[in-house]
């Protein structure tokens, strides 16, 4: 795991089935124009730290473009390659819109060389978006476009679920000793909403996302019971907040909670 400073910082790097490692970096801000195009941005580089040649702006004039490889995502804080190859990244988006907007990108597919709408657009439906009626993203008008771009170029998000739910670590359960009909799903650990009115709590919980056809076509609850009743993750009141999940090689599902310092430790019982 790569090591990012202050909420809005965190980062994640792994490698890829290409070879090339992939690094998520956050934004500086809830909503700005950065001026460091490495920001809110997965970069690509060789294992030894080199630019790819292949990198859709590697020979830029302006070295700190050269490693971007998609860019638009506020803070991807974690993100993975499917079992088909696809990059697929989740997004918190930025705050001050209500409790309701922006949607939260729960599953976006990354593409190389594109803009994936922050801090300009956002994907404006809940749940699935899929063709072949793929909302486009909104805008979010409380910056100017920049010349030459509109939403129409921005990947909108192929999930979202309710605005503030924090989307951070995530995995897929081919790896788990659970039922085969949650292996090809998709596990989210949502942390929970702080900054919202009492009707806009957000419960900090691990999201279940069921993949059919290798697309995300529905979420459930899969694990919850971190909060208390009326209040919000992270509370005094409250047990704790998931920040991450992922498969053990018993194939159990861990879970850490960066409030109350423990991981979990899931296992299906019964089948």
């Amino acid at each position: 795991m790569c090591q990012g400073e202050g909420d809005t910082a965190r980062a994640r790097c792994t490698f890829g089935p290409d070879g090339k490692l992939y690094v998520s970096a956050g934004s500086s801000c809830n909503i700005c124009a950065e001026e460091d195009p490495r920001r809110a941005a997965i970069l690509r580089f060789d294992p030894d730290g080199s630019i790819p040649s292949d990198n859709p702006f590697a020979a830029d004039p302006d070295p700190r473009r050269r490693a971007l490889w998609a860019w638009g995502l506020r803070n991807s804080v974690d993100f993975l390659f499917t079992r088909g190859g696809q990059l697929w990244a989740d997004h918190n988006g930025s705050d001050g819109m209500g409790d309701d907007v922006p949607p939260e990108e729960i599953i976006i597919e990354v593409q190389k060389g594109r803009h994936h709408g922050w801090p300009y657009c956002y994907t404006p439906t809940l749940g699935a978006n899929l063709p072949p009626n793929q909302a486009a993203e909104a805008r979010d008008d409380r910056l100017p476009l920049p010349v030459g771009f509109d939403c129409t170029e921005a990947v909108p998000a192929l999930f979202t679920d309710l605005a503030h739910s924090a989307p951070l670590g995530m995995a897929l359960g081919r790896s788990s000793a659970f039922p085969a009909e949650y292996r090809d799903d998709f596990f989210v650990a949502f942390h929970g909403s702080w900054n919202t009115t009492t009707e806009g709590i957000r419960d900090c919980k691990v999201q279940r996302i069921v993949i059919e056809n290798g697309r995300p076509v529905r979420s459930e609850d899969f694990a919850n019971g971190w909060r208390a009743e009326g209040r919000p993750c992270g509370d005094a009141a409250s047990f704790g907040r998931p920040a991450s999940v992922i498969f053990g090689a018993d194939g159990a599902m861990y879970v850490s909670d960066d409030a109350a310092g423990r991981v979990y430790r899931l296992v299906c019982v019964g089948r």
